[in-house]
């Protein structure tokens, strides 16, 4: 009985999310490393240059702080949140917006707040997926408990977990649903594309300071995490996967940390079903608990598309209108659940593993991940119109021509060495 009234607790979370289509918006979640524009070397948290001092600058610009331990972690805007990840990367949340031209507004007043306190300080603000030349041991964590709670938990746990941590950044993508039915469709299709997805957005060339000369380093980190938190989530391609299926996924899992009346507490292994046994959660706490897994896709009051490296402008806009013109027309859904039918969870393993070694030349069943990706192009640009369908097009040039962020990166790291990643640099944005 108790374990029941637990998963209804979850599910009822999920339900909640359920929105009207006319409702329907895109949410986006974009990370950053900060360099030093000289020698490129990552800025860690610390000293009078360091990732606070920025923040406690852009006090100024009327955003409020977050504090932990009197070190200022956070700022919040009125359509924005800026969060610090556990290795200082500097993470703009939007607020879910119904257009990607919204989204692009917000992101570019973000943009004219940061870089010129970062031009003063010969500083560049970079949309890469990989640091591009320090070392994770060589970045201090971001005092945070939770970081630390993190940290000594993944120690035992994969060998890149500390490198996912401390040494990625992501461009992450939310999407609503109206029912159950439209839940599950649009979960399934999110892990179906999620081996293509990490191909298109391919924007990490260097991994601790040596070119990777495969393809997809995030989705070779993420895979040597913690296998109990990352990849897909259990049974995600079984014909009936509902909110229950996800809530039961929760509750087997294990959250590092929960949080009780406001309190951050460490619990090790133990699982969300035992937890919730002996504590009486709040949805605000759930939502905590459910933040602490990291699947390819994951769940909350929305699906939350976690496969994208982060993109330079106006690229991320283009990968964020994929996204919208996939989810958001019932035609293009439609054919993509069709198309993921009979796939399985190994399936899509092995396929992330061939994408890594031969990238567009990979198979993805009876097609080349090359052929797939032309689909998904094409049914996102039958679904969006005017501007936003414009907007696709650098991303769509780059895949039509089997190209990458990355591997245009590559070619620069020839040429020009460490300074040929510094066409990934936003600072060229800020009108100010």
């Amino acid at each position: 009985m108790k374990y029941e009234k637990n998963l209804a607790s979850v599910v009822s979370l999920i339900k909640n999310g359920e929105k009207n289509i006319k409702d329907f918006k895109i949410g986006v979640e974009i990370e950053h490393i900060v360099v030093n524009k000289d020698n490129m070397e990552s800025v860690g948290y610390y000293g009078a240059e360091g990732i606070e001092s920025i923040l406690r600058e852009l006090l100024s610009k009327g955003y409020k702080g977050n504090y932990e331990g009197g070190y200022l972690i956070g700022l919040l805007g009125e359509d924005r949140e800026i969060i610090l990840e556990s290795g200082g990367q500097i993470e703009i949340d939007i607020k879910p917006c119904r257009t990607v031209r919204e989204i692009e507004s917000i992101y570019l007043g973000f943009l004219n707040d940061i870089v010129p306190i970062l031009e003063k300080r010969n500083l560049l603000l970079m949309s890469i997926g990989y640091h591009p030349k320090s070392s994770v041991g060589d970045i201090p964590l971001v005092p945070r408990k939770k970081y630390k709670y993190m940290f000594d938990y993944f120690k035992g746990k994969g060998k890149y977990a500390h490198n996912m941590m401390k040494g990625t950044a992501a461009l992450r993508v939310f999407i609503d649903y109206k029912d159950e039915y439209d839940f599950t469709r649009k979960f399934r299709v999110a892990n179906f594309i999620s081996p293509l997805l990490y191909l298109i957005s391919d924007n990490s060339p260097v991994f601790e300071g040596e070119v990777h000369d495969k393809f997809s380093l995030r989705s070779l980190i993420w895979a040597n995490v913690d296998e109990k938190r990352s990849g897909s989530v259990p049974n995600a391609f079984r014909e009936d996967f509902g909110y229950g299926d996800y809530a039961e996924y929760i509750l087997n899992a294990s959250p590092i940390t929960i949080t009780k009346n406001g309190d951050l507490i460490g619990i090790g292994n133990e699982t969300v079903e035992g937890l919730m046994d002996r504590y009486v959660f709040t949805q605000k706490e759930i939502k905590h608990i459910m933040n602490m897994v990291f699947p390819d896709v994951r769940v909350k009051n929305c699906i939350e598309i976690r496969v994208g490296d982060s993109l330079p402008f106006p690229y991320n806009l283009a990968y964020i209108a994929l996204i919208k013109g996939m989810f958001y027309n019932d035609i293009a859904l439609e054919y993509l659940y069709d198309f993921s039918q009979g796939r399985e969870e190994e399936q899509l393993s092995k396929i992330k593993r061939h994408i890594h070694e031969r990238g567009f030349d990979a198979y993805f069943g009876s097609k080349t991940t090359y052929e797939y990706i032309l689909i998904l192009f094409d049914l996102a640009k039958k679904s969006l119109v005017g501007e936003e369908r414009e907007m696709l097009e650098p991303l769509e040039e780059l895949m039509f021509n089997k190209n990458s962020l990355s591997m245009i990166s590559k070619e620069r790291l020839k040429e020009e060495g460490i300074n040929g990643l510094k066409w990934c640099s936003l600072n060229r944005w800020a009108k100010g």
